[in-house]
């Protein structure tokens, strides 16, 4: 369906639907406009996949030259949306353990030495669903980013903790792409992050912040505006700054 379909199926299709189990969602690059939508719901058809987890591994070699397809050649994110996600996930009978136990091998690339992949997330209100979509085409398109697709996810209201990403019911981005690992490469990805994050605030939404710590203060303190609770905590029960992490160091002033 067109992304801009998608709020009102997700709302006739899972969030009223008791009987669905996981949803997931695909935003696909380079057009930014299709979203694929896949539903699991309870059942007592028979398994046609007896295993109770997803085999472990690290790909093989047909999967990683499929990574690189995907993410290097021409017309690579129309094999991406129109051969290998249709072929990789047909209906099938499972269970919800073995659906949802992925193994994070079956993404490594052969070498991380000069480019890897990462993840990015974003979220914004119900109601800024569509500004923030728009956006975010914009901003990866301009930068030619190196995308692979976007998923997007539902979250509750999460009232009570200090650094919520999730003031109101939410719908998250999370942002899957290739970037170099030169210091070149890093300003670039860094560039059109701080976009995205402006784009995020404007919809009235933040960014998540366990990854690449690419937030300016300003940036980090509009999207988590407890954050002085937070840290005034912090200096109460940890006065010496022993716990410590790059993102404590990043925002935190503990003299």
């Amino acid at each position: 369906m067109s992304v801009a379909e998608y709020p009102a199926w997700h709302r006739a299709n899972v969030l009223i639907r008791p009987e669905v189990i996981l949803h997931h969602a695909v935003i696909y690059p380079d057009a930014y406009t299709n979203v694929a939508a896949e539903v699991s719901t309870l059942t007592d058809k028979p398994l046609t996949i007896g295993e109770r987890l997803a085999p472990l591994g690290r790909p093989g070699a047909a999967e990683r030259s499929l990574l690189d397809i995907v993410t290097f050649a021409p017309g690579g994110r129309a094999v991406h949306e129109h051969l290998y996600d249709p072929l990789t996930t047909p209906p099938a009978v499972v269970r919800r353990n073995y659906e949802a136990a992925r193994d994070a091998y079956s993404l490594e690339p052969a070498s991380r030495v000069r480019s890897t992949y990462a993840l990015q997330e974003y979220f914004v209100p119900e109601e800024g669903f569509d500004d923030f979509a728009a956006a975010m085409a914009r901003i990866l398109t301009t930068h030619r980013a190196n995308v692979l697709n976007v998923a997007v996810r539902h979250t509750r209201a999460d009232l009570e903790s200090m650094l919520s990403w999730a003031r109101s019911d939410v719908y998250s981005f999370v942002l899957y792409y290739q970037q170099g690992t030169s210091t070149a490469a890093k300003d670039r990805v860094h560039a059109w992050t701080r976009e995205l994050i402006d784009a995020a605030l404007a919809a009235g939404g933040c960014h998540y912040l366990p990854y690449q710590i690419h937030a300016s203060g300003a940036q980090f303190l509009a999207g988590y505006p407890r954050a002085a609770e937070f840290f005034a905590l912090k200096r109460r029960i940890d006065p010496d700054y022993k716990f410590r992490n790059r993102l404590w160091d990043a925002y935190y002033d503990h003299r």
